[in-house]
C-alpha cells in the first residue's frame, strides 16, 4: 500500500503539455529546415538526371560517330525519300552501333532523358538543307529535290560542331529533330525582351529556339562532332553559332 501522501502527490502531478507558442515555434523551425533543404535535394536529384543524360548522350553520339566510320566518314541521313515514302531515319541507322532495339518506338528510353517532358524522344539531331547543314535527308526520287543532299561529312565540321542535343518539339512529341539557324529558321528577333535571339517567326510556336530544350537548370546537353559531351546555356548556343554549327559556309 502506497502511504496516503504518496498517493495524494501523485494525483496532483500533471503531464505538462507544450503551449501554443512552443508548437509555433517548432512549426516554423521545421518549415526553415525545410526550405533549406528541398532546393539542396532537388539540385542533388536533377544533377545526377543530368549525369544520366549526358551518358545517354555520349552513347548515341558515338553510334553517330561510328555510323559514319563505316559510312565514309558521313554522317547517316535523317531519312531517305524514295518516291513517296521516308524510309531508313537515322534512328534506325545508329542501332547496332547503340545496342537498340529494333521497332518504332523500341529504345525509346535510351533516347530519353530523366528531365525530358513526358515525350517519346527527348534527345534530336540538328536539321537543315543546303550547304550549311550537319543532318539532313536525301532524296532518292525519280526528280531528286537538291536541297535534300544529304548529312555532312565530318571532314567538313570543325571538332566543336553539336550533332545531338537536348531537344523537344511541343509541336510534334514523336520530333528527334532540332532545327539548324540556318536557312528558314535564324534566331534573329528577341521577342520575349530577355536578351537572347529567339527563332524566327516562321517556325511556329511554341518552338522557342528551334526546339532546343534548356531542361537542366535552363541548360541543355550536347554532343559534339569530337565526341564530348556539354553542358550549355541558350546564350552561348544562340551567340556561338559559328562555332556550334557546321560549315560556316
Amino acid at each position: 500500500m502506497f502511504p496516503p501522501l504518496l498517493i495524494s502527490n501523485i494525483l496532483r502531478t500533471r503531464v505538462r503539455a507544450f503551449t501554443l507558442v512552443e508548437i509555433l515555434v517548432v512549426i516554423t523551425i521545421v518549415g526553415i529546415l525545410a526550405s533549406l533543404l528541398i532546393p539542396a535535394i532537388r539540385a542533388a536529384m536533377e544533377k545526377g538526371a543530368t549525369g544520366v543524360c549526358m551518358g545517354n548522350q555520349r552513347q548515341i553520339g558515338l553510334a553517330l560517330l561510328s555510323c559514319a566510320k563505316d559510312n565514309q566518314g558521313r554522317l547517316p541521313n535523317v531519312y531517305t525519300i524514295i518516291g513517296n515514302s521516308v524510309q531508313d531515319q537515322w534512328r534506325d541507322k545508329i542501332r547496332e552501333y547503340a545496342n537498340l532495339p529494333v521497332g518504332k518506338y523500341a529504345g525509346r528510353d535510351s533516347l530519353r532523358c530523366p528531365s525530358a517532358k513526358k515525350t517519346t524522344f527527348s534527345y534530336g539531331v540538328p536539321y537543315a538543307t543546303g550547304t550549311r547543314r550537319v543532318f539532313s535527308a536525301i532524296d532518292q526520287s525519280t526528280t531528286p529535290n537538291p536541297n535534300y543532299c544529304g548529312s555532312q561529312s565530318l571532314l567538313c565540321l570543325s571538332s566543336s560542331t553539336v550533332i545531338l542535343a537536348d531537344a523537344y518539339d511541343p509541336n510534334n512529341p514523336d520530333s528527334d529533330l532540332f532545327y539548324s539557324p540556318w536557312g528558314n529558321y535564324p534566331l534573329q528577333a528577341d521577342r520575349d525582351g530577355d536578351g537572347i535571339n529567339d527563332s524566327a517567326s516562321s517556325l511556329a510556336l511554341p518552338r522557342k529556339f528551334n526546339c532546343i530544350d534548356p531542361r537542366h537548370g535552363k541548360k541543355f546537353v550536347c554532343v559534339l562532332s569530337d565526341g564530348s559531351a556539354r553542358l550549355l546555356t541558350i546564350k552561348q548556343w544562340v551567340e556561338g553559332t559559328n562555332s556550334y554549327w557546321g560549315p560556316t559556309q
